[in-house]
């Protein structure tokens, strides 16, 4: 009788441990954002379901043995600045009234279902947000680009195109949006004082086999990741990871972590491939540009702000 109970309670904890394990696939598999309804760009590199990379390829290297990644780089993954949570669904307004493309890029892989991981009050703070952005109440809940403002990081990388510089000790990146750029040095330098805060933040950066890691501290909290008000704090902390994993195609992830507004770190992810294209043309954005439709304290607030 004994061995028969213990052999049924054995065989119960098995089928609940494989009943367990089950539910918890099929719940995440349940939280993952639904496939794109409009068809895919050209060429398109989904964020949450890309290529395999081949672990043999070696990159060129420059003459001070850096893998060689200058050139001019665009996107692939057909990442929209709008909304990087459900871009479809937020800007199907914007599609339907202007005649643009969809945009279907997903870029944040981590957590699986594609959302920020807000803590409750920034939840709150983001929605209030994300209800004003067509038609803020206050000059500070609109989008900080649209005011004339810097992108800040990451944002300036699915902002636009880029060109990157190398060269001893440093890495450069020029963007084509904004007169954008950033000074990476991969010198063992250390960061700036704590207490200065920038637009683009502070990056120091190294090389770890093939992957540039850069590390971006001293960010401002004036700077958003979309337009409809994803948002952090001056204590955004940011790990880049630069990859070369073919011929033309770099692999972006970065982890992003601030602890006043975000219940754990996430990551979003950004493909990108070489543009054969003979010099690089600016996007010029400036303080006070005027939006249509907006109250001269809105577009003249950039200015404000500074004094």
């Amino acid at each position: 009788m004994t061995n028969r109970f213990l052999r049924s309670m054995m065989a119960l904890a098995v089928t609940s441990a494989i009943m367990s394990a089950a539910a918890v696939q099929i719940a995440a598999q349940a939280k993952a954002p639904p496939p794109p309804k409009n068809p895919p760009p050209p060429g398109w590199i989904d964020p949450r379901n890309p290529p395999k990379e081949d672990p043999n390829w070696k990159p060129p290297r420059t003459q001070d043995g850096q893998p060689n990644i200058e050139g001019q780089w665009a996107q692939a993954s057909d990442i929209i600045t709008y909304s990087i949570e459900d871009p479809e669904a937020e800007r199907a307004e914007h599609v339907a009234l202007g005649g643009q493309r969809p945009m279907i890029g997903r870029p944040i892989i981590d957590p699986p279902d594609g959302r920020i991981p807000y803590l409750p009050w920034a939840a709150k703070f983001a929605a209030l947000l994300h209800d004003e952005h067509k038609k803020p109440s206050k000059p500070e809940y609109l989008d900080p680009v649209s005011r004339g403002f810097q992108e800040g990081l990451p944002r300036i990388n699915y902002q636009g195109a880029f060109q990157i510089h190398q060269f001893p000790g440093t890495v450069l990146i020029t963007y084509d949006y904004h007169h954008s750029f950033r000074v990476i040095p991969v010198d063992g330098s250390t960061h700036i004082g704590k207490d200065i805060k920038l637009w683009m933040g502070d990056s120091r950066g190294r090389w770890e086999g093939n992957t540039l890691l850069v590390d971006v501290t001293n960010n401002t909290d004036q700077t958003w990741f979309d337009i409809v008000g994803a948002f952090h704090t001056d204590a955004l902390h940011l790990v880049e990871r630069w990859t070369p994993t073919a011929t033309g195609h770099i692999v972006y992830i970065v982890t992003v972590e601030d602890p006043n507004v975000y219940t754990q770190p996430w990551k979003l992810r950004i493909d990108f491939r070489r543009q054969n294209v003979e010099e690089q043309w600016e996007n010029a954005v400036w303080e006070g540009n005027k939006l249509g439709g907006l109250p001269q304290e809105f577009w003249g607030s950039a200015k404000k702000a500074k004094k």
